[in-house]
């Protein structure tokens, strides 16, 4: 009869300091994993498709704001407008057809934290960290220099976090 035993020495699977990652011992033995040809198997076949998933090509980049975008609309009325808010503050309105700014306005001081197209498609609300709420109107003038003036605005006694 053959008998197998385990000898294990204590520094092999022992930590040496607190901080120290703990040692497990693995088998790494295919024999005795029979199922690891499957997992693999799965594994290579979900990257396969997640590679086939992220092969769309690269459109193009609606580049000018200088913080990161927050937050996002779309008029109801239009397939063309997008309006982004940026955390420094910045709302820009983007011809989606040509891809370009025809509108910026510097709307808050702090983050724009929400957008939101009126269901006619003739304004745009937006709320931000300094506790306003204000309203816009969408259309578009020919100098994008113009720095355009919002139609409305309410105080609110702490900034908004959504809208």
């Amino acid at each position: 009869m053959k008998v197998k035993t385990i000898s294990r020495i204590e520094e092999h699977y022992t930590r040496d300091c607190r901080d120290d990652p703990i040692k497990i011992h693995r088998n790494l033995d295919p024999k005795l994993h029979p199922f690891e040809k499957a997992r693999e198997y799965t594994r290579a076949l979900a990257a396969t498709k997640l590679d086939k998933v992220f092969a769309k090509p690269f459109i193009a980049a609606l580049d000018g704001h200088t913080d990161g975008i927050y937050s996002m609309a779309t008029s109801p009325k239009s397939l063309v407008q997008l309006i982004s808010g940026s955390c420094d503050g910045e709302i820009r309105v983007w011809d989606l057809s040509h891809r370009t700014c025809v509108w910026k306005a510097l709307a808050h001081s702090g983050f724009v934290r929400g957008l939101a197209v009126t269901p006619d498609g003739q304004s745009f609300m937006s709320a931000g960290d300094d506790g306003y709420v204000k309203r816009w109107d969408l259309c578009v003038s020919p100098d994008i220099d113009v720095q355009p003036e919002s139609t409305g605005e309410w105080k609110g006694k702490n900034g908004f976090k959504s809208m």
